[in-house]
């Protein structure tokens, strides 16, 4: 006799939306800047560290998506008070992945305070995110 284990309600996929060809570039060129600068830091753990940055690499791109469609004549006033939440909610993801990154290498590395930590990395997504991610 077979016994079936009782199976909840599994989780929905999450899907990321793919990166076009174009978007290929600034990922990588992002992601590499960001962890030459954790590098620098010193503490990079590329298990722990890279999902922060990938997600960061990611957002980056997305809120740069979001600032052109903003400064595209389709914004209407109904879309932009949207679209303009969505990019405060970029900016939020970008600030925390920072945060979390800090919070990840603030125990190893004694010498930097966790607001030096949060800054450099900070400075780094700005330079990432060029003249589109002033926020």
């Amino acid at each position: 006799m077979k016994i079936k284990r009782a199976q909840g309600p599994s989780e929905p996929p999450r899907k990321l939306p793919k990166l076009t060809e174009k978007d290929l570039a600034e990922y990588e060129r992002t992601r590499t800047l960001t962890v030459n600068v954790l590098d620098k830091m010193g503490g990079y753990e590329p298990g722990i560290d890279d999902y922060y940055v990938d997600l960061i690499a990611r957002t980056i791109i997305y809120a740069k998506k979001v600032e052109n469609f903003l400064d595209s004549d389709t914004a209407s006033v109904d879309t932009y008070a949207s679209v303009a939440y969505t990019k405060l909610k970029f900016a939020k993801v970008i600030e925390n992945a920072i945060r979390q990154l800090a919070l990840n290498r603030r125990d190893r590395l004694e010498k930097q305070t966790q607001t030096d930590l949060v800054q450099e990395l900070r400075e780094a997504t700005q330079r990432a995110l060029g003249k589109h991610g002033e926020q």
